[in-house]
């Protein structure tokens, strides 16, 4: 793809082709960059899509709302040839490795984009997924939530490239012994300390470390442990799965483990901290 670095008037930008990655720009970066500017900082240059008419920026809202504000005329921007329709599939991957991490409104923003976008019709969730940077079961349940929504239709064929080979492949069959038997196990959450107490959920994948991930009722995604979870009458038979009501305590290991996996990311030095208070001198070799 020809790529070229430019210095455009600002008002050829585009902004109004639904190709702005994030929710709402963040007002304190904004002003971040207006002061990196005053101390004489440069901008990397923004990202935009030409199709013969229109600039349509995908990449450098802030950068531009800063130089908007210092009353800057001109901005430094990379040009790709594409159509809208190119720019608004590119814009569902940036801002992965940005300073200013993206929200769950922002990657919930990518996901949703890139499953009503025609570029992802015959994608997999799993293909979809590293486009947007974001796990591959938060994929799954949007894609579930929007069929059943009637927003999407259902995917029944997936482009696959092996060997070198790009082909279109039926999915109806694939894996389908395993996801009757996976998918289709439900628990019921007896952990009290667990937003989803009471609440019966749904195993959507089996990690090690005896960890469930589930979809709830509402299509949240959530980690679940084998020790707050107990067997419902599902009238399946589990086979991946196998269901252990939680009548004893659950071990150190346990707890470190369920309490890890449920942080957010991007948290290292409060993870470290939280742990210490939660297990005092049973982890005396984390670093302070």
């Amino acid at each position: 793809m020809e790529v070229h670095v430019v210095e455009l008037d600002r008002k050829q930008l585009r902004l109004d082709g639904e190709t702005q990655p994030r929710e709402k720009l963040d007002k304190k970066h904004i002003e971040d960059l207006v002061g990196d500017w005053n101390k004489g900082a440069q901008f990397e240059p923004a990202l935009a899509y030409y199709d013969g008419q229109d600039y349509w920026l995908i990449d450098g809202y802030h950068r531009n709302a800063a130089l908007e504000k210092l009353g800057e005329s001109k901005i430094l921007v990379e040009i790709r040839c594409g159509t809208l329709k190119d720019a608004k599939w590119h814009s569902y991957s940036v801002n992965q490795h940005k300073a200013l991490k993206r929200s769950n409104a922002d990657k919930q923003r990518a996901i949703i984009g890139a499953l009503k976008h025609p570029y992802g019709a015959c994608r997999s969730n799993v293909k979809i997924a590293e486009h947007c940077g974001v796990d591959e079961g938060t994929v799954r349940a949007w894609r579930k939530k929007l069929e059943s929504r009637g927003e999407i239709a259902p995917n029944y064929e997936r482009t696959v490239t092996r060997q070198g080979k790009t082909y279109s492949q039926k999915t109806t069959r694939i894996g389908s012994s395993k996801l009757n038997h996976q998918e289709q196990q439900k628990f019921k959450v007896i952990c009290e300390d667990l937003p989803y107490h009471g609440q019966v959920v749904e195993v959507v994948e089996v990690k090690a470390g005896d960890c469930y991930i589930c979809r709830t009722a509402t299509g949240d995604v959530y980690p679940f442990f084998k020790s707050e979870l107990d067997s419902v009458d599902s009238g399946v038979t589990p086979s991946v799965v196998t269901p252990v009501v939680a009548t004893q305590q659950e071990s150190t290991r346990e707890q470190l483990i369920a309490l890890v996996v449920r942080l957010p990311e991007n948290c290292l030095d409060d993870a470290i901290a939280l742990l210490k208070h939660k297990f005092d001198d049973q982890l005396p070799l984390l670093p302070g």
